[in-house]
């Protein structure tokens, strides 16, 4: 049975999500959250990635001069087992959208891509703050250069605040590892104070809550 987590707990983390940009959705399970993933880089318009071309057509590396519309959306996948992770190719293939959870240091993927996938050990909700262990470079990659994140977390994951998971922390961190915390899109206002998102990150963060 899912560990039953304070309504009050869930408010203030919706409440804190919504000041930052975050969007916050519940679902079932994480069949249905691959679901909401797909969805959500079917809608979006696909990304801009800059590329350069060899005289043969072969990615070679970055261009800022010139941008290049792919033929296909990109999503970039960790934390999921072999299961689940063909169950989301299945549906990405549905519609027209490539996927990837390895070599994604390619250019092709380094270049940028449309949604970053991830599932997020812990949440922190009074500061809203996603805590996601990445046991390799893909795991990183994944979650470093896309225009939107969908981030996955059971309900029973979520705690008020930092202090709540000094112990996790500490142990997660006793040993080589790198952990990153997503608390919310990139923006700037840095120059003549005018807000830009996305600058250096995402555009969008979806928290996406399970049950289970």
């Amino acid at each position: 049975m899912p560990e039953i987590i304070e309504e009050s707990l869930l408010d203030l983390l919706k409440t804190k999500a919504a000041a930052v940009g975050m969007k916050v959705a519940e679902v079932k399970n994480l069949d249905e959250a691959i679901t909401y993933a797909v969805d959500v880089c079917d809608k979006k318009e696909m990304a801009q990635r800059y590329l350069k071309k060899d005289a043969a057509g072969k990615l070679v590396g970055l261009d800022q001069t010139e941008v290049i519309y792919a033929e296909k959306k990109t999503m970039a996948v960790t934390g999921l087992d072999d299961k689940s992770f063909a169950s989301l190719s299945k549906q990405c293939a549905k519609k027209n959208i490539v996927v990837g959870r390895d070599n994604l240091r390619d250019w092709e993927w380094m270049a940028g891509h449309d949604v970053g996938f991830a599932v997020a050990d812990r949440v922190i909700a009074d500061n809203p703050t996603l805590v996601i262990a990445c046991l390799g470079e893909n795991d990183r990659l994944a979650l470093s250069v896309g225009e939107e994140y969908v981030v996955v977390a059971p309900k029973s994951k979520v705690v008020k605040t930092s202090f709540d998971i000094e112990d996790y922390l500490n142990d997660l961190m006793s040993g080589p590892m790198y952990t990153e915390f997503l608390s919310s899109s990139s923006r700037t206002a840095d120059i003549e104070r005018v807000l830009a998102i996305g600058v250096h990150g995402s555009l969008v963060i979806h928290l996406v809550l399970t049950e289970e």
